[in-house]
């Protein structure tokens, strides 16, 4: 099976590579994210929004949906409403993942995150530094990849 994940995740990487690639404009450096950039974000990738909410800390997190993927993407370290990450983050329940397949993924795939909970849920998740400049298009890169990678261990895990 981990056979399987490698190479459904580096078949993933080099399809989304070739597809984004053309496509990513640079945009207009930001240093600083907000609940209307993250909204742009997931709008960018042509999903949907299906909840929006400001913690009372100020944190903007948008959930959102692929069609296949439920995710969610939320400010970190904010300040009014203005924040210096980005944190993007997938939770399967139910889920027959051992903590071999998530030390192989965590090991082989340092563009995410994989944490298996006690009570057998999986996180997948990636965060990204705002703070000192990036675009949007460069985070909307980094959720799509999320997505591609997560997809490709779905897939895999099925086969």
């Amino acid at each position: 099976m981990t056979h399987k994940l490698r190479a459904g995740l580096a078949a993933a990487i080099m399809l989304w590579g070739a597809a984004s690639a053309p496509a990513q404009s640079p945009g207009a450096v930001i240093d600083r994210i907000d609940a209307a950039g993250l909204r742009a974000l997931v709008s960018a990738l042509g999903d949907e929004i299906t909840n929006e909410m400001v913690t009372d800390d100020g944190q903007p997190v948008i959930t959102a949906s692929s069609g296949d993927l439920n995710y969610l993407v939320a400010g970190t370290v904010c300040e009014n409403g203005q924040c210096q990450g980005l944190l993007t983050e997938l939770i399967f329940t139910n889920s027959s993942a051992t903590l071999e397949v998530a030390n192989d993924l965590n090991q082989n795939y340092a563009a995410i995150k994989v944490v298996i909970l006690e009570d057998g849920s999986v996180v997948f998740s990636r965060y990204d530094v705002v703070d000192g400049g990036t675009t949007l298009g460069a985070l909307s890169a980094s959720v799509d990849t999320l997505l591609a990678i997560v997809g490709a261990v779905i897939e895999g895990s099925q086969e």
